[in-house]
């Protein structure tokens, strides 16, 4: 099983295998359980540069023309949609066999619509590359509500941090509540650090739909590949 990811910045998912983010460290350690040894450790694990998903996605000869559903989207879910058949294509290489994609991005929205349209605009463009293993992984409103439920939250009553605002700016910043918690900025290695040392856990995040939603999404396709009910 060959794990491929990609997404926004170093403090997500990284930028390379030489910068991995903590994202990309979290979701191998998701799938270590069900697949039974880490995929990074055993070099299964590629994060891929989103600029270098950008460029695939504007290349019409590895990116077909999109399809009608693709078209009716607005400027930024067609990114999310051009990115996922980008994805797709990289998963896809015949070297990396059987493969999984999770793409990742944060929503930066409140409002549920625009995360549910974000969402499945992946899940649209995964299935216009004819992709069955690509799992979308989108933050509602970013990662760091995931993070803070971990880490200051304890895993209980997390909901509420999904109606924040994404915006860095306002004054409930999520960003800025996780690092008033850590006492330190939130950079990719003090993030990596708190992942090594087990202190966040995707599998435990169970009263945050964006996280179940991945959780879902993951166990659909890791089930099919292992070809095992996973609950």
């Amino acid at each position: 099983m060959y794990l491929v990811v990609s997404g926004e910045g170093e403090t997500d998912i990284g930028k390379s295998n030489e910068s991995i983010g903590p994202l990309s460290k979290l979701i191998d350690k998701f799938i270590e359980p069900y697949s039974g040894f880490s995929l990074l450790d055993a070099d299964l694990l590629e994060v891929v540069h989103e600029s270098e998903i950008t460029r695939i996605s504007k290349d019409k000869r590895v990116i077909k023309s999109l399809s009608r559903s693709g078209k009716k989207q607005g400027k930024e879910t067609r990114e999310f949609y051009r990115a996922a058949r980008a994805l797709a294509h990289v998963a896809s290489n015949p070297e990396r066999q059987p493969s999984l994609a999770v793409l990742f991005h944060d929503s930066d929205s409140n409002k549920w619509s625009d995360y549910q349209t974000k969402r499945q605009s992946m899940i649209t463009g995964f299935e216009a590359q004819e992709y069955q293993n690509g799992v979308p992984f989108v933050a509602q409103p970013k990662s760091e509500a995931w993070l803070i439920c971990a880490l200051k939250y304890g895993y209980q009553h997390c909901g509420p941090l999904e109606e924040r605002s994404g915006n860095d700016d306002s004054p409930k910043s999520l960003k800025a509540e996780l690092e008033a918690h850590l006492g330190e900025p939130a950079t990719r290695v003090t993030l990596n650090e708190l992942v090594d040392e087990g202190q966040i856990d995707l599998a435990q995040i169970t009263d945050m739909k964006s996280m179940t939603d991945f959780q879902e999404s993951m166990k659909e396709v890791l089930g099919r590949m292992l070809g095992r009910a996973i609950e």
